[in-house]
């Protein structure tokens, strides 16, 4: 048990340290602040000491510890056995605590330099107490005869581990995770400045220095989402990169607030406002990183999120609200206690001024984020209230974010134009021009080769418009000094993340194609064919499809498998990268069914088919979040297609269903009047729903058609991804601002210091 008294040691040196500062500033005595720092470096080197012993056991293959052989096994390789360390609560929690000790040791020299630390680190040493108290009650170092006493004899050493979730091995999955437990971890040092400049009623100096910390925090979490991203593009086969699911939120919310306070701290540092705001949005972004931990570590999302970890126990439970009560109460109600105290800066700019579209920017933000944790706390909220958990539809976030979209990049752009306190009207028409015209042109352009949705339309004027307006700005600002340059170049990162947003979101194409063995299938102008499959390893198998189109030929590989870890069928896509456009393969099932001589019908959703004595109607899908959910998870699925169908005045709504059950297909034909109709594909139109279409095959009840099998047929899901580049280039480019944000505003820290 030599790692789990080395988190102990951690806890109790960090736990001094947190007192001993709280001595230095109440006693005004700097011994205490020196036994602080021994205390602090204890501390550290045991979390240094701890995530070394648990990646030691994890390559070394020590079963006998209930997380290593819950998550690898001796098949994964180096690199996926290095992801297990942070793939279950245990290893997580040790991540975070191990990026804040790291983050503490550089924050202690760098508070003492600004006369801040005894006050930041007691708060930002209390932080890391109760993550390694988290440590304690979760144990990583347990071993697998403590875990199940009933099943295990003391001293017995499994041979194998059960191994990592299949989802998980990714490569992204080996950088995702580390870069956001970064993000989460930086985000409780802009907490720990609001906190101790209250302690000090200090309430305009501490902006200065928490600066480059809050954008740092940004620059990381927004990495870390970023990456997520990635991740569910290339590996859970939906074709998406953002699916709006609670887990995925709950990273997003603090983002978005850290964000808009970056914003209002640039305009209290050029004209004193926005005391109040700044320090209200510092608090709350640590705040909702810990609400972002309960949701994602209770398990209340358990049945709304293929993201969610599991009930983590009563003890971590108790822990998880007893730290937001403690660090609401403590942040919030000191403000409170000083919100008297603090300046009542007179307001001295015009509406035509960068402080009125800063402080507009920020807010459209919050708004943006109140929408979305309303959304993502639905499962706690209907659970509350004692109905079954559920979780809105991705349709109300779309709905909500959209017009908040077009706010934010016309501001985006607005804001660079305009000058601090007031602008002369004649100098911002001129200014206005160029962008105002170049983004109206090609807004004409888009419409003219098919844009066509009004607020689609609206967005993208607005992504234009802060383009334009921010590469304007960007060039004359660059023949100067560059780092001035970072916001313009992070808003033309964020217009190209909105025009690739649009042309992914409104205009990706999708169907489900039928691919029988050898034979070539078209789909959208691609000559489909599938030549067969092959084993990757002992589970895995990649189908092969070639695809041509103007006599150039590549070769997908999509890979469909049984997991024994999830119970599940597993879908991997593959996808053609062909610059102005992705070509995207998902496997759905491989089958080789029967059939007999029924009568096939297309429908289109909404208009009625005759289809001999029978006028049948296509309702739409009848396959909710929770079977999509099930697919996402590689679990047995079904999806229905529900039907109006009359004959002689008499009506009747069915639903025929497919069940896929381990890779295998099955239907259940819905009957009326004697006759069955069954599904035979379907092909879901998300982008516009009312193009959507099943076809049945119809045939007379109890028919002896003869049957004759079928060549082997893969079914995958084809679509297009239209400038999808576009938006991972807008945010490689909105990176590249906030890393030169982060070097400037360090540099202006560092030379001010007080």
């Amino acid at each position: 048990m030599l790692g789990s008294t080395i988190v102990k040691v951690a806890f109790v040196g960090v736990l001094f340290s947190t007192l001993a500062y709280f001595f230095s500033f109440t006693r005004k005595e700097e011994k205490w602040a020196v036994r602080a720092r021994y205390g602090f470096y204890v501390a550290a080197l045991g979390m240094f000491v701890t995530a070394a012993l648990l990646m030691y056991f994890i390559l070394t293959h020590q079963f006998q510890y209930t997380y290593v052989w819950s998550y690898s096994s001796t098949s994964l390789p180096t690199h996926y056995l290095v992801s297990t360390f942070y793939a279950g609560q245990e290893g997580s929690f040790t991540l975070w605590a191990l990026y804040t000790a790291i983050i503490g040791l550089a924050l202690m020299h760098y508070s003492r330099e600004n006369g801040y630390e005894a006050e930041i680190m007691a708060v930002f040493g209390l932080i890391e107490v109760f993550l390694l108290l988290m440590l304690i009650i979760k144990n990583p170092f347990e071993y697998v005869w403590q875990s199940f006493p009933k099943e295990v004899q003391t001293g017995f050493v499994p041979a194998n581990g059960r191994g990592l979730n299949p989802l998980l091995q990714n490569y992204w999955m080996v950088i995702h995770p580390p870069i956001l437990f970064i993000g989460f971890a930086s985000m409780s040092v802009p907490f720990a400045h609001a906190v101790a400049a209250l302690i000090k009623r200090d309430y305009h100096n501490w902006i200065i220095p928490a600066t480059p910390w809050t954008i740092f925090a940004v620059t990381a979490l927004g990495t870390g989402i970023t990456l997520g991203g990635f991740w569910a593009y290339e590996t859970l086969g939906w074709g998406g990169y953002w699916g709006w699911d609670p887990v995925e939120n709950s990273s997003l919310i603090p983002w978005l607030v850290c964000l808009a306070s970056v914003h209002t701290m640039m305009s209290q540092r050029r004209s004193g406002s926005f005391v109040r705001t700044n320090f209200v949005l510092s608090l709350l972004v640590f705040v909702l990183v810990l609400y972002s931990t309960f949701l994602t570590r209770s398990g209340v999302l358990a049945d709304t999120s293929v993201h969610s970890f599991v009930e983590p126990g009563m003890w971590a439970y108790i822990v998880l609200v007893a730290v937001i009560v403690v660090f609401t109460g403590t942040g919030f109600g000191l403000f409170f206690k000083r919100m008297k105290e603090m300046p009542k800066v007179k307001v001295e700019h015009s509406i035509i001024s960068r402080e009125l579209a800063l402080f507009l920017g920020a807010l459209a933000l919050i708004v943006c984020s109140i929408f979305v944790i309303v959304g993502t706390s639905s499962p706690l909220i209907t659970g509350l209230f004692g109905q079954k958990p559920s979780a809105v539809d991705s349709s109300f976030y779309s709905s909500t974010t959209l017009p908040i979209a077009v706010i934010l990049a016309l501001l985006s752009g607005l804001g660079q134009l305009v000058w601090w306190k007031q602008s002369k009207k004649h100098s911002l028409q001129r200014n206005l021009l160029f962008p105002f015209v170049a983004a109206a042109i090609l807004t004409i352009m888009l419409i003219l080769v098919g844009l066509r949705q009004v607020p689609v339309i609206l967005l993208s004027f607005a992504a234009a418009f802060t383009l334009f307006a921010n590469v304007s700005v960007a060039y004359t600002i660059l023949r100067g000094n560059a780092l001035f340059s970072a916001g313009s170049i992070a808003h033309v990162g964020l217009a190209f993340v909105l025009f690739g947003v649009v042309a992914t979101s409104y205009y990706s194409e999708k169907e489900t194609v039928s691919l029988e063995l050898g034979r070539p299938v078209q789909s959208f102008g691609y000559t489909l064919k599938y030549v067969g499959y092959h084993p990757i390893d002992q589970e895995r198998y990649a189908f092969l499809v070639e695809v041509e189109k103007g006599g150039n030929k590549f070769l997908l590989s999509p890979i469909m498998y049984y997991s024994d870890y999830s119970k599940g069928i597993m879908r991997n896509p593959d996808i053609a990268n062909l610059w102005t456009k992705d070509f995207y393969l998902s496997p759905v099932s491989l089958d080789t069914p029967e059939s007999g001589d029924p009568k096939n019908a297309t429908l289109v959703k909404g208009k009625p088919q005759q289809i001999g004595d029978l006028k049948v109607t296509f309702q739409g899908f009848d396959f909710g979040d929770e079977e999509r959910g099930k697919m996402m998870e590689g679990k047995e699925f079904e999806i229905g297609a529900k039907l109006l169908v009359e004959k002689d005045g008499k009506k009747s709504n069915i639903v025929a269903r497919m069940k896929n059950s381990k890779g295998s297909i099955s239907y259940e034909p819905a009957s009326f009047d004697g006759m069955k109709l069954a599904i035979v594909r379907i092909q879901p139109n998300s982008e516009d729903p009312e193009k959507s279409s099943a076809e049945l095959a119809v045939e007379m009840a109890g028919t002896n058609a003869p049957k004759e099998n079928k060549p082997e047929t893969l079914l995958v899901e084809a679509s297009i991804k239209p400038f999808i580049n576009i938006l991972w280039i807008g945010t490689f480019t909105i990176f590249v601002g906030f890393i030169m944000t982060i070097i400037r505003r360090g540099k202006e820290a560092r030379a001010r210091r007080f």
